[in-house]
């Protein structure tokens, strides 16, 4: 059973800058993923820009959407996955959860053989 626990969130602003400051990114649909590489652990963010969506009940439909995306498919990392990754909604329409599902599939197996 996939779950999205707390110890596997960004909750560190120092990896969060970092993250921005190196990272490489990749699209897919209306998703935007920067991501390093780190051997240490495993870590996933997610966000919905405030400047694209002007109400905070559309960032948070969104941000659900992908999270919930995330943690059926997290399965596709592999368990030995490591690294850090902060999904950004990128687009101003908002898509249907089928849609966010398809761009993690595709996100993910994308990520997934960057590492290897």
């Amino acid at each position: 059973m996939a779950s999205f626990p707390k110890k596997i969130r960004i909750t560190n602003e120092t990896q969060l800058q970092a993250l921005f400051d190196s990272g490489k990114s990749i699209s897919s649909g209306a998703i935007t993923l920067k991501y390093i590489q780190s051997q240490a652990e495993f870590k996933v963010g997610f966000s919905a820009p405030k400047r694209l969506h002007a109400t905070a009940v559309t960032r948070n439909l969104l941000k659900r959407r992908m999270r919930e995306s995330f943690r059926l498919q997290q399965i596709l990392l592999g368990d030995s996955f490591s690294g850090i990754g902060y999904f950004i909604y990128t687009k101003k329409d908002v898509r249907s959860s089928s849609e966010i599902y398809r761009a993690f599939t595709t996100l993910l197996t994308k990520w997934r053989d960057c590492e290897t």
